[in-house]
């Protein structure tokens, strides 16, 4: 029924469908690893997300205390100019002044003796 020629077919074909099989679980596993691939890749993209995220948030914060700063250096650059003016004033006012009322006291203590 089946001649030499059809066994050789036969064997053949068999031969390529071992090939197949063969690539085709070669392709499956190919696949498997992908997908596994692309499992821990979505895993890392979350965990940097996350980070991301929370450097923002430490940027706001930072930036915040950053302003914070910023005016209480304000406040002290305010203060030591009017402490600087203040002694200025001192400096300059008070020796005029100590001698106005030296003289004055000066002119006081005479006009008493004089009497």
């Amino acid at each position: 029924m089946f001649g030499q020629d059809s066994k050789i077919k036969v064997a053949v074909l068999e031969e390529r469908v071992k090939i197949h099989e063969e690539m085709v679980e070669r392709v499956d596993a190919a696949i498997q690893t992908l997908s596994e691939t692309n499992q821990n890749i979505c895993k890392m993209l979350a965990v940097h997300d996350e980070r991301l995220d929370q450097c923002i948030r430490e940027d706001i914060s930072i930036g915040e205390k950053v302003g914070k700063i910023e005016i209480k250096i304000e406040e002290l650059f305010k203060f030591r100019w009017m402490a600087a003016g203040v002694i200025a004033f001192i400096l300059l006012f008070v020796p005029v002044i100590n001698n106005i009322v030296s003289s004055s006291i000066n002119s006081f203590i005479h006009q008493g003796k004089n009497k």
